[in-house]
């Protein structure tokens, strides 16, 4: 593997999904291994502070790395390092998986997926979708819209919640790309059309979630800024994302992009709805109310659907910042 298709392959594994897009992982290669490291500077340390958003990120990063070299005909053997808690090997960098380059092997199917995958923060096109071929055991499929609305109003509160931490709304704000001459735009966070608001309703995020904040929620104008109840109401299906809980959040990143990249396959569009898992409520909750196993972990709560759009290219970090 020349230099310039390690880049090429870097390139398409940096279609893995992060919280906020803030892009986490990194690469670096040396001879035949290929490195994964998590970066702090990209985790929420406020709304991930266990570090499990992040992990998940760069398990995805690393299958996405995977499914890249599949598409040449290259074989990966991959090993998870989170647990090690290693920051020496890369310097400034949480080390969370080593890909070893191994013999010949046959293009993974789902590699085809990976420039396909896109989100979508709804709403969804209605009528009923086709699951057929669906071979995730690992998700529970919540299809019936009375389970979708109690998620849906569920997710409101608990953001809601979130929001009114001063130090989260910070936190949130600081990865939002709201303004058309933010310089971090193309990069990463979430911009204007990717969160699916109008001029008017960008800006007026900007300032509530800013300097208008403690006015704004003592005339109640702070809740429909969190909701998304109606969004989430129209999604075909909402997929409870779990694994055996002794998986480190990067094992379960690399499935987890796999079901993504399946419900891509069946023309659906995916948009998470993580505060559902970072509270530790609202997860007992709804691993209770599913019947989840006790030896399982909701890693993930996604709404699903067809979209009749594609949005713009993504906000991607250029080479240079990721390859390490």
């Amino acid at each position: 593997m020349h230099n310039d298709e390690f880049r090429e392959i870097v390139r398409e594994a940096q279609s893995a999904p992060s919280a906020l897009n803030t892009q986490p992982a990194r690469w670096r290669r040396k001879g035949d291994t290929i490195l994964i490291g998590c970066d702090p500077a990209a985790m929420l340390k406020v709304s991930d502070p266990n570090g499990v958003a992040a992990g998940l990120a760069c398990g995805a990063a690393a299958e996405a790395t995977v499914l890249a070299l599949s598409a040449r005909r290259m074989g990966a053997g991959f090993t998870d390092l989170w647990a090690q808690d290693d920051r020496a090997t890369l310097p400034g960098l949480r080390l969370a998986a080593r890909i070893t380059l191994e013999a010949q092997t046959d293009p993974d199917p789902l590699a085809a997926q990976l420039p396909k995958r896109f989100t979508h923060r709804g709403p969804y096109q209605p009528g009923p979708v086709d699951l057929y071929g669906w071979t995730r055991r690992d998700a529970v499929l919540v299809t019936d819209a009375a389970r979708r609305g109690w998620l849906a109003e569920m997710h409101d509160r608990i953001m809601m919640a979130h929001l009114r931490r001063p130090e989260a709304r910070r936190e949130v704000l600081s990865w939002l790309r709201l303004s058309p001459r933010h310089p971090r735009k193309k990069y990463d966070g979430l911009d204007r059309a990717m969160m699916r608001l109008s001029p008017r309703a960008a800006a007026e995020a900007r300032a509530v979630l800013g300097p208008m904040w403690r006015a704004a929620d003592m005339m109640g104008l702070t809740d429909r800024l969190a909701a998304e109840a109606s969004q989430i109401r129209s999604a075909a299906v909402i997929a409870l994302f779990h694994r055996p809980v002794a998986d480190s959040p990067v094992a379960a990143g690399r499935p987890y992009l796999r079901l993504l990249l399946e419900a891509s396959k069946l023309g659906l569009a995916a948009w998470p709805m993580g505060v559902l898992t970072v509270d530790q409520a609202a997860r007992a909750e709804i691993s209770t109310t599913v019947g989840l196993d006790p030896e399982r972990r909701l890693m993930q709560v996604v709404r699903l659907g067809p979209v009749g759009e594609r949005p713009e290219t993504r906000a991607r970090r250029p080479l240079d910042e990721v390859i390490v």
